[in-house]
């Protein structure tokens, strides 16, 4: 069985292992859909792509499929669609496993039926001006909705038509201070000077930011119903990023919500570019992905892009986005402390073991 696994890996850590080696048996193998240089959470990933896919295959995963910045820097449901609409493109793809803070896949499709069933009332909920995952808890009122993983979990489960696995996530959980099993205390304990960070081109964001009016926010997905005025009024004051969240954050706007915001402003990232994956960016293998990699290309809905001569061969369209990709790709390089050169993109060569 060809294993599924939608992830970011910023970093891997021993949870992430546990995952991979509990769902694949002897004649298994593993594909992961995994964001780029920019994750969800609205910041620059701590490694880049090729580091993180590389450490991927080394914990045992087979192949490694980016999941492009235009779809890895949207909202849980958009990342979680992407994330299903790659490994479903592959045409190779059997199941979708995921680590779950109760792992309980019958009560995590139970959750994802109800949402379904209660969305007007979900709706109702917004009316009142409270953020999304306030309004679907204080309809559903579930346990399940407070964990990261499960939530997660369930986006899977209502975009996806492959079977789904749930495997109960190991270690204190999401944002502890389990340095083994949690990437956010793991993130914390890494220095700048090692790392890319949003922090380290924190003036060249806030200069971006003092360039845009309220149209050009208005224009950035999430924003809606005034928030442009709220931002642009945060911008002409705030001196640091964290000043600006904070700025900006209302009981509506969830920081992570107003990160993903300023993160898509700063990249130039507008409503008007794809939200769903145009091809299939393969990262790094190993001697089984190798194989897979074969069947995909015989199998693949979207085109599969291992090089740069690849996308140029697709056509304009696919040809424009994949340097779109190289340039976010330039400015993730900005995030280090000594810069990287740009057109790594076009030249990195995939990891293979």
């Amino acid at each position: 069985m060809n294993l599924g696994i939608i992830c970011e890996f910023n970093p891997i850590h021993e949870g992430h292992k546990h995952l991979i080696s509990t769902v694949k048996g002897e004649n298994d193998a593993v594909i992961c859909a995994m964001s780029g240089n920019f994750v969800q959470r609205g910041e620059f990933a701590v490694y880049d792509k090729f580091e993180r896919a590389k450490s991927a295959i080394e914990a045992g995963a087979d192949l490694v499929i980016e999941i492009p910045t235009l779809c890895s820097t949207l909202s849980a449901q958009g990342f979680a669609k992407a994330g299903v609409d790659i490994l479903e493109a592959t045409g190779i793809s059997n199941a979708i496993a995921f680590g779950s803070e109760c792992g309980n896949i019958n009560e995590l499709k139970r959750i994802a039926n109800e949402i379904k069933e209660k969305d007007e009332l979900i709706k109702a909920e917004l009316a009142k001006g409270v953020s999304y995952p306030a309004a679907r808890q204080n309809v559903i009122a579930s346990p399940v909705l407070e964990g990261a993983n499960d939530i997660l979990a369930i986006e899977y489960i209502s975009q996806t038509v492959l079977d789904t696995i749930a495997v109960k996530r190991i270690g204190k959980g999401h944002d502890s201070d389990d340095e083994e099993h949690s990437s956010s205390e793991i993130r914390k304990h890494l220095s700048l000077d090692d790392i890319s960070s949003l922090k380290n081109c924190e003036k060249a964001v806030l200069y971006k930011l003092r360039t845009m009016n309220e149209a050009d926010f208005l224009n950035i997905d999430d924003v809606s119903e005034g928030l442009e005025n709220r931002i642009v009024g945060a911008v002409k004051t705030a001196k640091t990023l964290d000043e600006l969240y904070d700025m900006i954050k209302t009981k509506r706007y969830t920081h992570s919500r107003i990160r993903r915001i300023i993160l898509r402003a700063y990249l130039g990232i507008t409503k008007d570019m794809p939200k769903n994956p145009q091809y299939l960016r393969v990262l790094a293998f190993n001697s089984k992905g190798r194989e897979l990699l074969s069947e995909m290309k015989k199998r693949a809905v979207l085109p599969v892009i291992t090089k740069y001569g690849d996308a140029k061969a697709q056509g304009d369209e696919t040809k424009k986005l994949f340097e779109l990709e190289s340039q976010f790709t330039d400015i993730f390089h900005l995030g280090y402390k000594i810069p990287r050169p740009c057109e790594e993109e076009k030249t990195k060569q995939i990891y293979i073991i």
